[in-house]
């Protein structure tokens, strides 16, 4: 199966992903693993997917496990329609839904009427670069860590050090003078 990541993560970066998705694989079924930050325009985000994804079926929605993302209420508020998509309010996981989108492209794969009519479907898990270590994780994909105390102290506890990229609390100025 084929997973491609992308940190499309805001209305233009989308439509610049189903752009390139359309071009590179045009005949392509595909599953949408998505999440975004809390500071996006969720609604346009949502209805831009949407435009490009006709089922809402193919999408799933993931909430990271960091302070900056997206909750999935906020998503469905923002864009009702999405509330067609997979998503699962007791365990938002990216790991989770990844999970569920393979499952649901061996399904299909292993259907004999799907063999013969239809190239292969892939799964695309793009948004926030917040979901990003965990949707590497999910597909198998081990790579180094950080020490503990590293990950402790540059990822503010967080599952995923390597995600906590900006917001340390300090400000630039301070920092400066220290």
């Amino acid at each position: 199966i084929k997973v491609l990541l992308d940190v499309a993560h805001n209305p233009d970066a989308m439509e610049h992903l189903i752009h390139k998705l359309a071009v590179s694989y045009p005949s392509n079924p595909m599953r949408i693993v998505v999440g975004f930050s809390a500071d996006k325009d969720l609604q346009d985000c949502g209805s831009t997917l949407l435009s490009h994804v006709k089922d809402p079926h193919r999408i799933h929605l993931v909430e990271a496990a960091h302070p900056r993302a997206a909750k999935l209420e906020d998503m469905l508020e923002a864009e009702p329609r999405l509330r067609e998509a997979n998503f699962d309010e007791a365990n938002r996981s990216i790991t989770a839904q990844v999970k569920l989108a393979i499952d649901l492209v061996e399904q299909s794969r292993d259907n004999a009427d799907l063999k013969t009519s239809r190239e292969e479907e892939i799964v695309v898990v793009c948004g926030s670069v917040f979901l990003m270590a965990e949707a590497r994780e999910a597909i198998g994909i081990d790579e180094p860590r950080d020490s503990k105390y590293i990950a402790e102290v540059a990822g503010a506890n967080l599952r995923h050090g390597q995600e906590f990229f900006a917001d340390t609390g300090i400000d630039a100025d301070m920092a400066d003078k220290k």
